[in-house]
């Protein structure tokens, strides 16, 4: 994956007269030979190695202080390397920094599924609400949004330096960009989704289901040995449903987060998943079905989730 963008952001590069454009690439401890390959073929990339202990927001942390202080990008662009850009994507992104207009706002970009690409799974969020259809744009190019997922935003260095860094110690993994864009927004900064910026990635229906809420997860589970990875996951920094984050994100703004709180938090959502168990079937499958609509899941992914729920029935 690193090496596929990598060798779109370097074709699209070429094709542009531009050289202020930089790469910079997070490697936090990686075995699989992903160094050498970005050392041989890519020689022209900054490379920070960590040692594996950085997650993303670490990461990311890392890599917009390289910038700023080592090469003073006026730009900061996130990007993660599961996606697959728009062939334009380079000379849209220069468009929009050289127009010298972004200087207080954050614009993301929308990564719509490979195979059914009018199914928006990474985007930004307004009124609690995920933006998942090109019809949430209505006839505008683009929308106000009260924050963005970080797998690709433009920020300016105007904004870094107002608000700081992502915050790494309470949002280790997940939130680290939902809480950094909703920092900025609060700070007076314009935070724009584009239906114009785009990449594309494989999303599968098992990223699906580990996004949803844990208690249908559970529901969905075929064996004890995924209800047990469900309830492990409200520990796990790789689940998006980790009682650190689901705290943290519920306050925002609070400095200090009571420890009782965690647990508190840990208790109760352990217990309603096991509780669904007891509810009415008619309810959680009705419920999952709104849940589906209001992701935009397309019609054959949705009927296939739908008949693992009559399986699970049986």
């Amino acid at each position: 994956m690193t090496q596929h963008i990598l060798s779109q952001i370097h074709e699209q590069i070429a094709r542009t007269d531009t050289k202020n454009i930089s790469v910079i690439i997070i490697d936090d401890g990686s075995t699989d030979g992903t160094l050498d390959m970005i050392k041989n073929q890519f020689a022209d990339v900054h490379l920070i190695e960590g040692n594996g202990s950085l997650w993303w927001t670490g990461a990311i942390c890392l890599g917009m202080k390289y910038a700023i202080e080592k090469l003073e990008s006026d730009y900061i662009v996130w990007l993660n390397d599961d996606i697959s850009l728009a062939e334009d994507f380079i000379i849209k992104l220069c468009d929009i920094c050289e127009s010298g207009e972004l200087s207080n706002e954050i614009i993301g970009g929308i990564i719509r599924d490979q195979t059914y690409k009018d199914w928006i799974v990474f985007s930004g969020m307004v009124n609690k609400k995920l933006i998942r259809s090109m019809d949430d744009f209505g006839t505008a190019a683009a929308i106000k949004v009260d924050t963005l997922n970080g797998n690709l935003a433009i920020i300016p260095r105007g904004v870094v330096d107002k608000i700081g860094l992502p915050d790494l110690n309470r949002f280790r993994h997940y939130g680290g960009d939902f809480e950094f864009i909703f920092r900025a927004k609060n700070a007076g900064c314009k935070v724009i989704l584009s239906s114009s910026i785009q990449a594309t990635t494989d999303y599968q229906v098992s990223d699906l289901i580990r996004y949803m809420p844990p208690w249908m997860q559970w529901h969905l589970a075929h064996n004890l040995a995924q209800r047990k990875e469900i309830l492990q996951g409200f520990t796990n920094l790789k689940s998006h449903y980790n009682i650190w984050h689901m705290v943290n994100i519920n306050h925002c703004g609070v400095s200090h987060v009571p420890l009782w709180k965690y647990s508190v938090f840990y208790i109760r959502q352990v217990l309603k998943v096991i509780a669904s168990d007891f509810w009415s079937i008619q309810k959680k499958e009705m419920d999952i079905r709104d849940y589906l609509k209001l992701q935009n899941v397309p019609q054959e992914i949705e009927e296939y989730i739908n008949s693992q729920i009559i399986n699970r029935g049986k």
